[in-house]
C-alpha cells in the first residue's frame, strides 16, 4: 500500500481503516524501534512508545487538532521521540535519586518480606480479576511472553495495531487500578 496524500492518510486514520493502520505499523514501527533500542530502550518499551504515540495522534486527529506541516512519518517520529525523551528523563531522575540515597546493608528488602509479598499478590489478583475477561486473557498472554502477533491471532483481531493497542490499554488500566488502591499507597509509604 502506497500512500501519496497526507490528508487522505489522516482521513483513513480517523475512520480506523485497518489497512492504513497496518501500513503505518509496518512502515514506521521498525524505525521507532531502532531509535529506542539505539537509545538504551527495549523492544517492549518501543512498542509501548509507538502505541502511546498512535493514541496521541489518533486523539489529535479525532479532535481536529492535528494540522500537518510535514510528512506524517516525520510527525509520528517526533511524537515518539518526545515520549521516549520524557520516559528517559523520568528514569534518569529516579536513578539519580536512588544514587543519592544511603545504602542500607542489613535490610533484607521487600522481596524477602513474605507479608509484603502476600499483600502485593492479593492486590494484583484483586485488580486483575476486576478487569474484563478480554483484558485478563490479553494480559495473561503478555505475562507469559506471547508476542503481539500471538495475541492478535488468539483474540481474532484484524491487525497488529489493534492487538498492541488493547494490550497497552489493559496494562495501563491494571497499573492505574493498583496504584490508586489505598492498600498500595499504604504499603508504598511503609517502604519509605
Amino acid at each position: 500500500m502506497k500512500l501519496h496524500n497526507e490528508k487522505g492518510l489522516i482521513t483513513r486514520i480517523r475512520n480506523h481503516d485497518s489497512a492504513t493502520l497496518q501500513y503505518i505499523y509496518d512502515t514506521y514501527y521498525p524505525i521507532i524501534e531502532g531509535y529506542i533500542i539505539h537509545h538504551q530502550g527495549s523492544c517492549d518499551q518501543a512498542r509501548d512508545v509507538f502505541q502511546e504515540a498512535m493514541i496521541i495522534v489518533y486523539n489529535r486527529i479525532k479532535s481536529d487538532e492535528l494540522e500537518l506541516t510535514c510528512k506524517f512519518g516525520t510527525y509520528l517520529y517526533a511524537v515518539c521521540k518526545n515520549i521516549w525523551i520524557q520516559e528517559r528523563k523520568k528514569y534518569l531522575h529516579r536513578a539519580e535519586k536512588l544514587r543519592h540515597q544511603p545504602l542500607v546493608v542489613n535490610d533484607p528488602g521487600p522481596a524477602d518480606d513474605p507479608l509484603l509479598q502476600n499483600h502485593l499478590e492479593q492486590l494484583f489478583n484483586k485488580h486483575f480479576e476486576a478487569l474484563s475477561k478480554d483484558c485478563q486473557k490479553i494480559l495473561s498472554m503478555y505475562f507469559n511472553n506471547f508476542s503481539v502477533e500471538d495475541i492478535r491471532s488468539a483474540m481474532n483481531y484484524k491487525d497488529l495495531h489493534h492487538a498492541a493497542d488493547r494490550k497497552y490499554r489493559c496494562k495501563k488500566s491494571l497499573i492505574k487500578r493498583i496504584v490508586n488502591d489505598p492498600l498500595f499507597k499504604r504499603l508504598k509509604n511503609e517502604q519509605r
